[in-house]
């Protein structure tokens, strides 16, 4: 994008499709259950600390899989709940 002289904003170039990011992160999710779902469907044949063990190394994917689809149904939503938090933190920083 650039400007002509005292003039609107002009694009050089296409915006990206909105379809994109909820393709991409719905594929993301899909992906973290491919590995995700064989896990659960397995965990009670197991004993109890490698129960515990697999629960805490799987939590981080069930995570990233829950913000993927949270990405996917909102584009955007999660950039800006971000922006919210940093702005309440450096707003805390700034009163202490």
């Amino acid at each position: 994008m650039h400007r002509l002289r005292r003039g609107a904003p002009v694009l050089t170039e296409p915006l990206p499709q909105s379809w994109v990011p909820r393709v991409v992160n719905v594929a993301l999710a899909a992906f973290f259950l491919l590995f995700l779902v064989p896990l659960v469907v397995f965990l009670p044949g197991l004993p109890t600390l490698a129960q515990v063990l697999l629960v805490l190394v799987a939590l981080p994917f069930a995570l990233l899989t829950f913000l993927c689809l949270c990405s996917a149904a909102r584009p955007g939503s999660l950039g800006r709940w971000a922006q919210r938090v940093k702005a309440k933190r450096t707003s805390r920083k700034q009163a202490n």
